[in-house]
């Protein structure tokens, strides 16, 4: 049995999208996934809110894309936010948990990225986000992906959507049944999709100067104390 599951979605509960808990999940049933996770920064606030608004054939993973003192880390499984602290203490919280620990577009310098202790960060993590649909450089993608080979690692994608047409532009197929920690832990992943896609980028940009607009005027009208 194959299963295809998006493992970076973002939904309203991150300041970068605007999109809420059903649209996400009419666009990951569009999509003709068997799953998608959830993964806004650093909070779970809107898990609970996509899972009320999935049929029961959409898995909805708890999950929080992580703000590390270097790169991102997918927290795949997880009941609670990992603190925000360097990379290995991340780690070690997502495990605590339970949960599995993936690199998140670890080496896309024009977003935040990892430089220093990769051969210990290697060998605490479970896999590599090695296909990121918003990697606007093909080579973002190629050397999370040599990375994961020269470590072994397993490898997983993700569309990283922030708006509901980018939901499944990449995702991680799955051999067998069971939860996807075990699916990653195991080696039983496979990247898929395509990255580049710099209007993503474009979209977000746009939403945040509107949310920081809306809130100036909003002061201004003296609506905020």
């Amino acid at each position: 049995m194959i299963r295809r599951f998006d493992l970076q979605v973002h939904t309203n509960a991150s300041p970068c999208s605007s999109t809420p808990p059903e649209r996400v999940v009419a666009a990951a049933v569009d999509a003709g996934l068997d799953g998608i996770a959830i993964t806004d920064h650093d909070t779970v606030a809107n898990v609970k809110a996509v899972r009320e608004a999935a049929p029961d054939a959409l898995d909805v993973i708890s999950a929080v894309e992580v703000t590390t003192t270097e790169g991102h880390l997918l927290a795949l499984d997880i009941a609670e936010p990992p603190p925000q602290a360097d990379p290995l203490t991340v780690v070690d919280h997502v495990h605590d948990q339970g949960g599995a620990a993936v690199l998140s577009h670890p080496f896309d310098s024009l977003r935040q990225y990892y430089q220093t202790d990769l051969k210990a960060l290697a060998d605490a993590i479970d896999g590599v986000e090695t296909v990121n649909s918003r990697c606007i450089r093909r080579r973002f993608n190629e050397r999370a992906a040599a990375f994961a080979t020269a470590y072994d690692l397993p490898a997983t994608g993700g569309s990283d959507a922030h708006f509901p047409i980018e939901v499944g532009r990449a995702y991680t197929t799955i051999e067998g049944d069971g939860s996807i920690v075990n699916a990653v832990r195991d080696g039983r992943t496979r990247p898929e999709g395509r990255g580049r896609y710099l209007s993503g980028h474009v979209a977000t940009k746009l939403h945040q100067f509107r949310t920081a607009s809306s809130h100036i005027t909003n002061l201004a009208s003296g609506r905020f104390p």
